[in-house]
């Protein structure tokens, strides 16, 4: 804008005191800015404003997919204003009369009325329809790789013909620049009915737990980034006791937070019952407050999830606490943070019968999971419970995080938890946007009460039924070709135990037993063999034969792959028996 065009607006404004309250030009390809003032009466202010529309080749190539609403064909560039007490748009630049320029450029000169109050001017420059650093494209933490003199180019239409340059937002008035403590100010009126608020920093996320004395009516109110088939940065509130969802933010249920169209708001009114609950909200590595890689939602600042109560006696009743889904020092068995390629297990005895909790985090898709947990018992050997993907529901961040939050009565008895993970996306080392409680990646197992009494609980026994171990090869791994011998001086009736690998009627993991002279007297044949959980190729035989007495090999050979940890499939409900054993039942 020109030094007279301004002077003309100006002089619209009804006092000879109006002076530049907000100046905001020379953005870059990729920036947000924020301009606040205070205005102690109400008046007409000048405003001067360059924008930009989407560049129309652009939109001739956007699918059915992009086209979210018509209201929602982003501008690469605009401004708009904020009442900073209630967060309100009082004046935004795609709403306004403006003179449009066959280039795209959108220009507004004009008087808006406003009220006394405190403001916030935004304007969000993002033309750049590519951004690369070195050859590569990079499209997040730019401004860490500017900080550090690195070169970052960008693209597009506005930015090859330098039309950016021209973006600008200038507004004049009788005011002042807002103060830290007129921002403050603000801010508290705004926030006088809020509860809590959660906003977790980039790729990860954060809880907040809350207890309601009585029946409450709670105000939720959320932005993030969602899209028709995504879900990226959302919120959800959970009844910690139940364990149930009473609330959760999706596309659908959302509407557009201005900015891009990713950007989504969503309110709601919940007329909770007493009890305890958390609200969660989760984001991935980009589009935030820290670097928005698109133009951001109108209120920036509201990023996350706020949950108000408008009653003060019923906001002095709510109460907030530390939520951790597994109480801590109350399990029976966790493994947590397991990382890649993992395979863990650990048993413990069940002195009681017990409802147990089982809060479970794995990996899995196409109705397959990939890391995931399993119990088996080990007197019978097999499994009594397994993280099926259809028990499973999402847990934040990319849809192959799994979990599994639910109860299962376990009898008497000795069980082992099991844990097993491929070789990518873990603890830590995520390829995709992490879970909600990443830190719980794994498989953790309580009493369903939360408290656990130690003497319920105890180190694993060896089942009973087995009797004296004569001679046993377990936990065999690939290309083994191991034995063992053992004696007996009489005629004695043995229990033989044997899990291994076969298929279409063949053995590839398997063991035998041989007596002094070289004669097999029992083989592991398939067709003796059931299956033994998991993958079908896993066997085992369980059952019992009588030996005469003599000098005896027990003998157990296994092929290239699929053994004990180096499993290429599902492994048995018994891995740690993978092999085979020996035990002496008694004379006959």
């Amino acid at each position: 804008m020109t030094a007279m065009a301004f002077a003309l607006i100006l002089a619209l404004v009804q006092t000879q005191a109006a002076t530049p309250l907000v100046q905001i030009q020379n953005l870059t390809p990729r920036e947000q800015r924020v301009s606040t003032f205070v205005l102690a009466r109400a008046q007409d202010l000048a405003v001067s404003a360059v924008g930009a529309e989407p560049w129309p080749d652009r939109l001739r190539s956007r699918g059915e997919r992009d086209w979210q609403d018509d209201e929602q064909t982003t501008w690469p560039a605009a401004a708009w204003i904020l009442d900073a007490r209630t967060r309100a748009v009082v004046w935004d630049l795609r709403a306004a009369d403006t003179r449009r320029e066959s280039n795209g450029l959108r220009h507004f000169d004009g008087t808006i009325h406003l009220p006394a109050g405190t403001y916030e001017a935004h304007y969000a420059s993002y033309p750049a329809a590519s951004v690369s650093l070195n050859g590569g494209i990079q499209l997040n933490d730019l401004r860490d790789l500017i900080r550090l003199g690195r070169r970052v180019s960008y693209g597009g239409p506005y930015v090859e013909h330098e039309l950016y340059k021209q973006f600008a937002l200038t507004i004049a008035g009788v005011g002042r620049s807002a103060s830290d403590s007129d921002v403050t100010a603000a801010h508290r009126a705004f926030a006088a009915s809020i509860v809590t608020t959660v906003v977790p920093e980039r790729n990860s996320s954060a809880r907040q737990g809350f207890e309601l004395t009585r029946p409450t009516t709670v105000e939720v109110a959320a932005i993030g980034e969602l899209s028709l088939d995504r879900d990226f940065d959302y919120g959800w509130i959970l009844n910690a006791d139940t364990r149930t969802r009473v609330w959760t933010m999706t596309y659908d249920a959302s509407e557009p937070a201005g900015g891009a169209a990713k950007n989504r708001t969503a309110h709601e009114t919940l007329h909770l019952k007493p009890g305890r609950y958390v609200a969660y909200f989760l984001c991935d590595d980009s589009h935030d407050p820290e670097d928005w890689n698109g133009v951001p939602p109108t209120d920036p600042e509201s990023w996350g999830l706020t949950l108000r109560v408008a009653d003060p006696a019923a906001r002095a009743a709510v109460k907030l606490f530390d939520y951790e889904p597994v109480p801590a020092g109350q399990t029976i068995v966790s493994f947590v943070g397991v990382g890649n390629d993992e395979n863990r297990a650990q048993g413990f005895r069940l002195n009681r019968a017990m409802d147990v909790r089982i809060f479970a985090l794995g990996e899995g898709r196409n109705e397959n999971m990939s890391d995931y947990a399993w119990i088996s018992n080990s007197d019978t050997h097999k499994r009594v419970w397994t993280m099926r993907y259809e028990d499973t529901e999402h847990a934040g961040g990319t849809e192959k995080n799994r979990l599994y939050d639910s109860t299962l009565h376990l009898a008497v008895g000795n069980y082992v938890v099991h844990y097993r993970s491929d070789g990518s996306h873990s603890f830590n080392d995520w390829n995709g946007a992490p879970p909600a409680d990443g830190k719980y990646w794994g498989v953790s197992v309580f009493p369903a009460s939360g408290h656990l009494n130690p003497g319920d609980v105890g180190p694993l026994e060896s089942p009973r039924a087995t009797g004296t171990v004569l001679a046993q090869l377990t936990r065999m791994g690939n290309d083994e070709n191991a034995s063992m011998g053992f004696q007996l001086t009489a005629e004695t009736r043995v229990r033989i135990y044997a899990v291994g690998e076969g298929r279409d009627g063949s053995m590839f993991d398997f063991g035998w037993i041989e007596s002094a002279n070289g004669t097999r007297v029992w083989d592991m044949k398939y067709e003796d063999t059931d299956p033994a959980g998991g993958d079908d190729k896993n066997r085992e035989f369980d059952g019992s034969v009588t030996l005469p007495p003599g000098t005896y090999t027990l003998h157990y050979q296994s092929d290239g792959s699929h053994s004990y940890n180096d499993w290429n499939s599902d492994p048995p409900d018994d891995p740690e028996g993978w092999g085979i054993s020996v035990f002496r039942t008694g004379k006959r």
